[in-house]
């Protein structure tokens, strides 16, 4: 996972730089777009200088994120979700594509490649590494596409093809070793689980939608 700051240094840095939530939090059902978040998140985790960097996200360098607040409620098995990473499709001819197309580019200025939603309440008074955790985990949904032979899929142009990922030990290993074993809540990874933290305990189980969801 290369080199990491040392807790204090790392804790100091996410506790002074981390961006809160923008939007009203009395506010009912309410987005917002978050430019702050994805800024600081890139910063960060992808950004290969990035003070808590994880290679494991490297791919999405040049991935167009949408980032999004959140005080609307979602639950899944009456569990409050707190994060989800969505894949967005190419546009296709229906007015529901092309109508969900025009939202986003209304939030984004362009069409992004995936789109994560954080509830801001929860955010606000979420402790740093539980945040941190929580990100991380949505971006570790965020993976590229394979072939047939496992290798990493690439568009005409050279870029990564995205996909979404289900719960899987090598994928979220990561958020194990670095932040504790209920940042994941999956038994899987009981041998990361036996080692401290890198960083903090986290406590996000069941606390991200995309898990809920079937996965293709």
């Amino acid at each position: 996972m290369g080199d990491v700051l040392p807790f204090d240094r790392a804790a100091k840095l996410v506790r002074d730089t981390r961006p809160s939530p923008s939007i009203d939090l009395a506010e009912v059902d309410d987005f917002a777009p978050a430019p702050l978040l994805g800024d600081w998140v890139a910063r960060t985790f992808i950004d290969p200088a990035g003070p808590l960097h994880n290679p494991r996200h490297d791919h999405l360098a040049e991935a167009r994120i949408g980032w999004l607040w959140t005080t609307a409620e979602q639950r899944n098995h009456n569990a409050v979700v707190m994060g989800e990473c969505r894949l967005i499709q190419a546009q296709q001819r229906k007015w529901s594509s092309a109508l969900q197309h025009w939202l986003w580019r209304e939030f984004f200025a362009e069409v992004p490649d995936i789109v994560i939603t954080i509830d801001a309440t929860w955010a606000a008074q979420a402790d740093d590494w539980s945040f941190c955790a929580l990100i991380e985990h949505e971006l570790c949904h965020a993976g590229q596409a394979r072939d047939g032979d496992g290798e990493p899929r690439f568009d005409v142009e050279g870029k990564p093809i995205f996909t979404i990922l289900a719960h899987d030990v090598e994928q979220f290993v990561d958020v194990v070793a670095r932040y504790g074993p209920a940042a994941a809540g999956i038994e899987d990874m009981v041998a990361a689980a036996k080692s401290k933290p890198i960083f903090g305990q986290a406590q996000i189980t069941a606390a991200c939608g995309t898990c809920g969801r079937k996965m293709a």
